[in-house]
């Protein structure tokens, strides 16, 4: 009824692929596989951003630049998926959740929540400083 359908496919710019190659060969270098993993899928969504576009958070419809998939495992053990989350409620959601994991393809990235407002460096906390109150001057 149609006939022949062609799709038009945009060709990828020399200088869009280059920088991905580039980040390619340059997270080979990081030594934590989360590291290099989120480089990678940060590279890529950017490549993506570049060709397609970006996309609009399911939850708020703000625009999100990077459209890269995230698994929500909540406390109770239910799991959320969502096609992309803008920033903000990314972090709302790695507020309350047990696990929070981005991932394209093989490459993933997990995150857990954070401890806002308590003296810690990535969950260990810090011993208070003891500070000698000073005696006043004689008068």
């Amino acid at each position: 009824m149609f006939g022949n359908i062609h799709f038009m496919q945009r060709k990828i710019p020399a200088r869009f692929l280059q920088e991905y190659l580039e980040t390619v060969a340059h997270a080979q270098s990081f030594q934590t596989s989360n590291r290099r993993a989120w480089a990678l899928m940060h590279c890529y969504a950017e490549l993506q951003y570049k060709l397609k576009g970006g996309a609009k958070c399911p939850q708020c419809r703000a625009h999100v630049r990077h459209v890269v998939p995230v698994t929500i495992e909540r406390m109770d053990g239910t799991k959320e998926e969502f096609p992309c989350l803008c920033t903000r409620c990314f972090e709302g959601e790695r507020a309350n959740a047990k696990l929070s994991t981005m991932h394209i393809g093989d490459a993933k990235v997990e995150y857990k929540p954070r401890n806002y407002g308590s003296r810690t460096k990535q969950g260990a906390s810090f011993p208070k400083k003891q500070v000698p109150i000073p005696t006043p001057p004689p008068v």
